[in-house]
């Protein structure tokens, strides 16, 4: 007899692969990155990636801001994806793999630049000092105790991403200086190529 714990893992694994696979497509789009006539990528600054637990409902209300955000700045949806929202999937573990993270890493948000010429296979720009070429930011775990605090590390970023966005700001966007960012890299080198991993890995590729 199927338990709901075991239901619940598997509307979850179906779910994110299936996001996974939209994203995926959206990340192959030949105009995932514009570029103006001198070659500095004039497109989305970021993609965001939330990687958070069913029960981490203030992680759920701050993806929620950031989608309102992105929205309105002309971001698409392969500007920014969560996995984990209705259970711990397989496609959450896989991908917190690829950022060499664990489980219990969980809420995160991952922050990937978009800041440079060329397609997203490519090197993505890390910050300034080589830390890295994403930028991973703890979320607050669990419910959310009151109103949302845009002063933390995940508001600050919105911020950056905002100026960044709307052309007011610099680019590559220096979310290094973001307090409590910590730089990591993909093992394979970019996002592209992580998510083609994850999906080899869960038989969903081509």
């Amino acid at each position: 007899m199927t338990t709901a714990r075991q239901e619940q893992s598997s509307h979850a694994d179906r779910h994110d692969l299936d996001k996974l696979a939209r994203w995926k497509a959206g990340l192959d789009a030949p105009d995932i990155l514009s570029s103006s006539k001198d070659g500095v990528a004039a497109g989305f600054p970021v993609c965001a990636v939330f990687l958070v637990s069913p029960e981490d409902r203030a992680a759920h209300d701050i993806f929620r801001r950031y989608r309102s955000a992105f929205e309105e700045l002309g971001g698409g949806f392969h500007h920014l994806v969560i996995f984990g929202q209705h259970g711990i999937s397989t496609t959450l573990t896989v991908f917190l793999a690829e950022l060499g993270l664990e489980p219990g890493s969980v809420p995160l948000l991952a922050v990937v630049p978009l800041d440079v010429a060329g397609d997203v296979t490519g090197d993505i720009a890390g910050p300034p000092d080589g830390a890295g070429r994403v930028c991973c930011l703890n979320l607050p775990k669990g419910e959310r105790d009151g109103e949302l605090d845009d002063s933390q590390s995940w508001g600050t970023a919105l911020e950056l991403i905002r100026a960044a966005a709307a052309g007011t700001a610099p680019r590559p966007i220096p979310l290094e200086g973001v307090v409590g960012a910590v730089g990591g890299a993909f093992r394979c080198g970019s996002l592209a190529g992580a998510v083609d991993s994850v999906l080899e890995r869960l038989g969903g590729a081509e």
